[in-house]
C-alpha cells in the first residue's frame, strides 16, 4: 500500500508554504504582464479565442464554426472564449489563463506527492519546468493540459488506496477534461493510469470505471480521422532517432532563449534534481511512484515527431520526463531537499525574471505598436501574413509568426494563415469562408506559396514581416500599397485594379521567379 500524506504534510513548514507559492506566482507573473508573449503559436490561440467569445449567444457571430467531432483542443479555448466574455479582451483573457495554468503546475506536482506521500517540498520544481520549449513555441493546449493529467492521476492513486463515489466522478471529469484539453497528455495519463491499476489490483472497477468516458471520446476523436490527409490516410509520419531523441531532452526542456541566462538556471536545477534523485533511488525507490515515468518515456521514444499536420509530438513531451521522476525522487525526512529545493525555487524567480525581461524586449524590438498597424485595416476585411523575415535572435523559435492573426481581435473576418485550415484545430471556416487552398499544410511558414493573382484577389490586406517589400515591383495581381509600419512589420492594403492574366505568377520570393 502507498502511505498515506501524513507524513509529508509534516515536513513542509510555514517558511516552506510562503516560498513555494511565492515561486509559483513569481514564475507565472511574466506570462501576466506581458501583453504580447513572443509564443510562436499564441496569436492563434488568442484568435481562437476572440472568435469561440464571438460564436456564444449574444456574441454577433463569426464566419466559423466549432469543430465538436474532429478536434480534441476544445477545453483551453472554450475556457479563453468564456473568459473574454467577461473581461472583454482576448490578450488579457489569454494571459489570466496562461497564468493560472503556470501557477497550477507546482500545485497539481503538490496533489500527486502528497497522493504518494512523499515530500511535498518537492513541488517547487514544477515551477522552473513551465519555462520550456513547448510553451515557447506556444503549445498552449498542451502546457494546459499537464497540471489536468498530474490532478488525475493524484486522484487515481487516492482511488486505488480508498475509493470513493466523490472521486470516481471527479475523476471522470479530470479525464474528460484532459483528452479535451490535448491528446498527449491524455495518453500519458491513460498509459500511466492503466499501469497503475494493473500494478496495484485493487479497486480496479472503481478506478477504471472513470476512465470510460474518456475512452469512449477519444475512440470516436480517432475515428473521424481528424490527422488525416485528402486521402484519408496519415500521409506524413516522421520518426526521430532513439539518440536524436534523448539528445533534444534536455534542450527541450529549458533551453529557450539565445541568452545564457537559462543554461546557467538549467545548470543549477539539473544538479539539485539530480542530487535528490540519486539520495531518492538509494534510500527508498518504490516502482509504483515510477510508473508514469516510465510510460511517458515508452510514449517519448516511440512517438513520431509529426505525424499527419500534427508535428513536435515526441519533443514537447521532454519537461514531462523530468516532472514524473520527481514523486521517485521525493524522498520524505532527506536533510538536503530544503537545500535543493531552496536552489530550485531561486533559480525559477531568476528564470522567470530573464524571461520576461526578453520577452519585453522582443515585443518591443520586433512586434512594435502591432495594435497601431492593424487597427488601418477596416472591420470584416480578409487578411494574410507573409513572414519573408521571421527569425529572431533573442529566441530559439520564430517569433510573432502569427502577428496578422490578432486581426480578428479587431473585427476582422478572416486572418490567414491559420491554424482553422487544418482538421483537428477547434474552429473550421464556415463554408463559402476559407480562403484560396495551398498545396503545404501550414503556409505560415511558407510565404512562397503566396500568389498574387488567386491570393490577391482573396485577401483586403497583406502583412509583411521583414524588410521585403513583396509589391515593389508590378505583380500579376491587384496593386498593393504600404499603409502602416511597426517593428519587423508592414501592412499593405488593396489599392483596387485588374489582375494581370497572362504574365506567370511565381510569388513573391526570388528564387521561386527564377524557375
Amino acid at each position: 500500500m502507498t502511505p498515506t500524506a501524513t507524513a509529508d504534510t509534516a515536513t513542509a513548514t510555514r517558511g516552506d508554504v510562503f516560498f513555494f507559492w511565492l515561486t509559483a506566482i513569481v514564475v507565472a507573473l511574466p506570462l501576466l504582464v506581458v501583453e504580447h508573449a513572443p509564443f510562436t503559436d499564441l496569436p492563434e490561440h488568442v484568435a481562437a479565442m476572440a472568435t469561440m467569445a464571438k460564436l456564444l449567444p449574444g456574441g454577433g457571430g463569426a464566419p466559423y464554426v466549432v469543430a465538436f467531432g474532429s478536434s480534441q483542443y476544445l477545453v483551453y479555448h472554450a475556457v479563453g472564449g468564456v473568459l473574454t466574455r467577461i473581461v472583454g479582451d482576448a490578450l488579457l483573457a489569454n494571459r489570466i489563463l496562461l497564468a493560472a495554468v503556470a501557477i497550477a503546475w507546482p500545485l497539481s506536482l503538490r496533489s500527486l506527492l502528497r497522493a504518494h506521500g512523499r515530500d511535498e517540498r518537492v513541488a517547487i520544481f514544477g515551477s522552473m519546468l513551465v519555462w520550456n520549449r513547448a510553451l515557447l513555441v506556444g503549445f498552449l493546449p498542451f502546457v494546459a493540459s499537464v497540471p489536468v493529467a498530474l490532478f488525475a492521476l493524484a486522484t487515481v492513486v487516492r482511488q486505488l488506496e480508498a475509493a470513493t463515489r466523490r472521486r470516481a466522478v471527479i475523476l471522470a471529469v479530470l479525464s474528460l477534461t484532459l483528452f479535451y484539453t490535448h491528446v498527449s497528455s491524455f495518453v500519458l495519463f491513460a498509459l500511466s493510469a492503466c499501469a497503475m491499476i494493473a500494478v496495484r489490483r485493487v479497486n480496479v472497477v472503481a478506478t477504471a470505471a472513470p476512465l470510460v468516458p474518456s475512452a469512449i471520446a477519444a475512440a470516436l476523436w480517432w475515428r473521424a480521422g481528424s490527422l488525416e490527409g485528402a486521402r484519408g490516410r496519415i500521409e506524413v509520419v516522421t520518426h526521430m532517432p532513439i539518440a536524436a531523441s534523448l539528445h533534444a531532452l534536455p534542450a527541450w526542456t529549458f533551453d529557450i532563449w539565445t541568452s545564457h541566462v537559462d543554461d546557467l538556471c538549467a545548470g543549477v536545477w539539473w544538479t539539485a534534481f539530480g542530487v535528490l534523485l540519486a539520495i531518492g533511488l538509494r534510500r527508498d525507490a518504490r516502482f509504483f511512484t515510477w510508473i508514469p515515468f516510465v510510460c511517458t518515456l515508452v510514449v517519448y521514444l516511440v512517438t513520431p515527431v509529426q505525424l499527419g499536420a500534427a508535428g513536435l509530438l515526441n519533443v514537447r513531451l521532454a519537461p514531462l520526463l523530468a516532472l514524473f521522476a520527481l514523486p521517485g525522487a521525493a524522498v520524505d525526512g532527506v536533510r538536503v531537499t530544503r537545500l535543493a529545493t531552496t536552489a530550485a525555487g531561486i533559480v525559477a524567480i531568476v528564470m522567470a525574471v530573464s524571461s520576461g525581461f526578453e520577452m519585453r524586449r522582443l515585443e518591443r524590438e520586433q512586434l512594435g505598436d502591432i495594435e497601431s498597424v492593424l487597427s488601418h485595416a477596416r472591420p470584416g476585411s480578409r487578411l494574410v501574413t507573409l513572414d519573408l523575415e521571421a527569425r529572431s535572435g533573442r529566441m530559439v523559435f520564430w517569433p510573432y509568426v502569427f502577428a496578422g492573426s490578432l486581426h480578428r481581435l479587431h473585427g476582422g473576418r478572416v486572418a490567414s494563415y491559420s491554424f482553422s485550415e487544418l482538421p483537428h484545430w477547434p474552429l473550421h471556416y464556415a463554408p463559402g469562408e476559407a480562403p484560396p487552398a495551398k498545396q503545404v499544410p501550414l503556409a505560415i511558414y511558407a510565404p512562397c506559396t503566396y500568389r498574387y493573382r488567386v491570393d490577391g484577389d482573396y485577401y483586403d490586406y497583406v502583412l509583411v514581416q521583414g524588410r521585403t517589400n513583396p509589391f515593389a515591383d508590378p505583380t500579376p495581381g491587384p496593386p498593393f500599397t504600404a499603409i502602416a509600419h511597426a517593428g519587423a512589420f508592414t501592412l499593405f492594403g488593396k489599392t483596387g485594379g485588374t489582375a494581370d492574366e497572362w504574365t506567370p505568377d511565381r510569388g513573391p520570393c526570388e528564387e521561386e521567379k527564377k524557375r
